[in-house]
């Protein structure tokens, strides 16, 4: 697997953050275009109408989403490193096990109770009875760990295809004309003209001319979008590839649980325990990726 400084970027994470903030600005931003309107107006122009568009209706929950995104990714990696640290001691104690017996056991005849797992305090569906059993726990583990790591991929998936209508949206209403009877100003240099109804921007603007910082505004946020394309992109594939390492993982343990000797189990979870170091050191670099920088004091 490749290093994780060759997966992410500090500049990636910030246009993650930067796209996240647009979002929360939105609202704001829309509820100042009848400002411009009315100010229009009250300067003898015609009144405009920007009809409203239901694209921007799940603004916010993208907004939330992203927040959320590394909390919900830190919950799953923390479960990885539980599950898979128990797949490990399982493997461990099955090694040895095979050490102090016939390399021809039936697992028929191993004590499940020689496993820690069989002491474990919860159960997915049942306690288990036997040593198959034991590993069928342990392939259950690992489908809701799926489960979630395609959450995690769905989430990210959801803000970048609908980016695209955002996009659109926001385009049309910074193009729009500030009043009926004339092409110019567009809303987006109006915007900028006073202080209270500038859209929020972090980006630095070359002049004080509102023409001129609306143009920049509007650049900015078009080229975050671009941005916000190619990092979701790169993110959803990085899931993708967890996502294949556990299937991998569950492929081995499946059949792990058919198989009828100590020997063929122990053979098929060092191949499974491989698997899920691959995507545990993948999903332990996206939740450092993605963690909350620490404020200056």
């Amino acid at each position: 697997m490749n290093s994780f400084a060759h997966e992410f970027s500090a500049e990636q994470r910030r246009v993650l953050d930067r796209y996240t903030a647009f979002l929360g600005s939105i609202h704001t931003l829309i509820a100042n275009i009848p400002v411009v309107f009315e100010c229009r107006r009250h300067s003898g122009h015609a009144l405009a109408v920007l009809s409203s568009d239901s694209r921007l209706n799940n603004v916010p929950f993208n907004e939330r989403y992203l927040r959320d995104f590394w909390g919900c990714t830190k919950e799953v990696s923390q479960l990885c490193s539980a599950y898979v640290s128990e797949l490990a001691t399982f493997t461990s104690e099955s090694l040895e096990i095979g050490k102090n017996t016939s390399r021809n056991t039936l697992l028929s005849q191993v004590d499940f109770n020689l496993y820690s797992l069989s002491r474990s305090p919860t159960w997915i569906l049942f306690p288990p009875t036997d040593v198959s059993d034991l590993v069928h726990e342990l392939v259950l583990r690992l489908y809701r760990l799926r489960a979630m790591v395609r959450q995690l991929k769905y989430t990210i998936v959801e803000v970048h295809d609908e980016s695209f209508g955002l996009k659109s949206v926001f385009a049309k209403a910074m193009d729009h004309r500030s009043c009926q009877c004339h092409t110019e100003p567009t809303i987006v240099q109006e915007l900028f003209r006073e202080r209270r109804t500038q859209p929020f921007w972090d980006g630095a603007y070359s002049s004080m001319d509102p023409l001129v910082r609306g143009v920049e505004y509007k650049s900015g946020v078009v080229g975050l979008f671009h941005g916000l394309a190619s990092v979701s992109m790169q993110v959803g594939v990085f899931l993708e590839t967890i996502e294949m390492y556990m299937d991998t993982a569950i492929h081995e343990l499946l059949t792990a649980e058919r198989e009828s000797k100590l020997r063929a189990l122990n053979f098929k979870l060092a191949a499974t325990e491989e698997q899920a170091e691959e995507f545990m050191a993948m999903l332990n670099d996206l939740q450092t990726w993605l963690r909350p920088k620490k404020r200056p004091q």
